[in-house]
């Protein structure tokens, strides 16, 4: 019987109609490559937008769930843009020559401090009430504590105005690295994100967006390079306190003090000439670095938005640059800001190179996959569209299998669909219920109406019954010269072959063999004993021959138990005491298989070549 002859009777379809459906069809490719690139640059743009009116709700569900690890990372990149406030704070008279602190920012960084140390403090509550519980033999707080230890508050709010004599000058160094070192362990848990999140890029089975650790690399080169800049304005000040306590050393009975609510006498006119800044000095006092800094202004303005801005720039220009443009003196500190910078630089630089060479071989192989894609799937799809959809059916088979298809590629990259066959099969077990969803969808789209049409004499189907045997209708291949049954063991499956041929033979006294092709039916005898069998499976038929595979076999099979516990629910109107005359059975069984044999056999999509 030739292929056409095959196909089951529809109503014909036009050029324009055709014209439709590989049109399609080529939409639903190209929204497949956008999902493999997963590029949404308009939702990155329109949560950036919406980021502000976000944070404040991150914090407080940080707050309150502080073992969500998601809602803890991100009121951790809040807090990265927060610390650096207190940095900020301290501000110089040049006309006076002394340190004030700005009040108004002082208040909301100590507020805003607060804030984020709840989240470590509700931490800590619920660690130590694990291990008080003993369902923890580790309480695991030291990390934590040292988080939320009030450095910057005590460094710069206290013990910065109120510094005297050389030695202090020392000591702040010394404490400063504290503030430095602080902020590295409040930044950890976001390293520790970033290298999950790069594991997870390059884990095959993750649905984990290929742009997202580009992205996150990029926020933290550009938070680094806003930390960088406001430790170099911080330091910029104590350079020129450093200056002021030289000045002082050269005048005999000066006092060091630097606040300007301190009652000391300053001799302005010496502090000006030996800490000239415009214009700068050398030779009088090297501020190297920190001299643009001080010529800029910024120390004696309260405009937060242009200081956070210029501290941005330059932390950006010189870590892009591994500071390489920057010209020490010989002050030993400043050194080895230089060097700080210039090595985080360099390693933020290769990690952030890295993760976007990542992305575009991710991109680059993304797009191979839709070429290859495109010439498999495309004709495949158009010729189930073409066979079995009807107008109105287009779109819901192109979003299921869409759909269906999008999560086959995350699961195996390098999937080839040889035909529409394998979109149901995968290599473990769905869980997911949308997938399933989608699945029974395209089954149900395929085989509802038609199964509507059947005569099941008697038997009092309904829609619920009919999309329940859609839903077992699973596809199975057996390759050439395997066994789909043997003569004599219990019969736990129908089916309808599609393509192939299988030999089904019996050896008693004489060998008789028969060809099974495309169209044909095994194991109709369980429609009737499923309608009336128990669960015990005592009274399952045994096959009356051994099946075999003469060549590559695929088939729709229906298990026993699936037939059985679609048949015996009570919706089915199926009475487990009726019995149906022997005589009804077979009607039943030739009529059914017959009409489900038109439905199972035709689709010209489920091919092995």
């Amino acid at each position: 019987m030739d292929e056409e002859s095959n196909h089951p009777a529809s109503m014909p379809i036009s050029k324009t109609e055709e014209g439709r459906l590989t049109e399609v069809t080529e939409e639903m490719i190209d929204q497949l490559d956008v999902y493999l690139v997963d590029i949404s640059f308009w939702k990155i743009v329109q949560k950036l937008i919406y980021a502000p009116f976000y944070l404040p709700w991150v914090l407080v569900v940080a707050i309150i769930f502080p073992e969500k690890p998601a809602y803890f990372i991100h009121s951790s990149f809040i807090s990265m843009l927060l610390d650096p406030l207190f940095l900020c704070i301290p501000l110089i008279n040049e006309k006076t020559k002394c340190l004030v602190l700005d009040r108004k920012l002082m208040i909301a960084a100590l507020i805003l401090r607060v804030v984020t140390d709840l989240r470590y403090v509700v931490k800590i509550g619920s660690k130590i009430k694990k291990w008080w519980r003993r369902s923890s033999k580790k309480i695991g707080i030291t990390s934590n504590v040292v988080a939320i230890l009030p450095i910057p508050q005590v460094v710069i709010l206290v013990f910065l105005p109120n510094m005297r004599g050389s030695g202090s000058l020392t000591v702040m160094k010394f404490l400063n690295s504290l503030i430095f070192f602080q902020y590295l362990q409040r930044v950890y848990p976001i390293y520790r994100y970033c290298k999950n999140l790069n594991k997870e890029m390059h884990d095959k089975s993750s649905s984990t967006r290929a742009w997202i650790p580009s992205l996150v690399n990029l926020l933290i080169y550009l938070l680094a390079s806003y930390v960088l800049g406001t430790f170099w304005y911080f330091f910029s000040i104590q350079r020129e306190i450093d200056c002021w306590e030289y000045a002082c050393q050269s005048e005999k009975g000066c006092e060091f003090s630097i606040h300007c609510d301190a009652n000391t006498s300053r001799n302005i006119t010496l502090l000006h000439t030996s800490c000239p800044i415009n214009p700068p000095n050398a030779t009088a006092f090297d501020f190297g670095i920190f001299l643009y800094a001080l010529q800029s202004g910024m120390q004696e303005s309260t405009n937060l938005p242009q200081k956070f801005l210029l501290c941005f720039s330059w932390g950006l220009r010189n870590l892009s640059s591994f500071a390489s443009n920057l010209d020490t003196s010989n002050y030993g500190w400043e050194t080895l800001f230089v060097v700080a910078i210039s090595i985080s630089g360099l390693i933020l630089f290769i990690y952030f190179l890295g993760h976007v060479q990542t992305f575009m071989q991710v991109a680059g192989k993304s797009e191979r996959s839709r070429q290859k894609l495109k010439k498999i799937l495309g004709s495949k799809v158009e010729s189930m569209l073409l066979e079995y959809g009807s107008p109105a059916d287009v779109k819901v088979l192109k979003e299921s299998v869409n759909y269906v298809v999008k999560k086959k590629y995350l699961e195996d990259p390098d999937l080839v669909l040889e035909n529409m066959f394998s979109i149901f099969t995968f290599k473990h077990k769905v869980d997911d219920q949308l997938l399933q969803g989608e699945l029974n969808t395209i089954r149900q789209t395929l085989f509802l109406e038609k199964l509507k049409k059947l005569d099941f004499s008697g038997l009092h189907m309904n829609e619920m019954v009919l999309k329940e045997i859609c839903k077992h209708l699973d596809p199975v291949i057996y390759p050439k010269g395997s066994y789909i049954i043997r003569k004599g063991e219990p019969l736990d499956m129908m089916f309808f072959i599609t393509q192939g041929i299988a030999l089904s033979y019996t050896i008693d006294h004489s060998m008789t063999t028969k060809r099974l092709e495309k169209g044909e039916c095994y194991g109709e005898v369980l429609l009737s004993w499923a309608a009336t069998a128990t669960t015990s499976f005592s009274d399952l038929p045994n096959a009356p021959s051994t099946v075999k595979a003469h060549k590559n076999v695929e088939l729709f099979a229906l298990q026993a138990a699936d037939l059985q516990s679609v048949l015996s629910q009570p919706s089915s109107s199926h009475s487990s005491n009726e019995q149906l005359p022997h005589s009804t059975d077979s009607k039943v069984q030739q009529s059914v298989l017959s009409q489900l044999r038109d439905i199972l056999i035709k689709p010209g999509w489920l091919t092995l070549g």
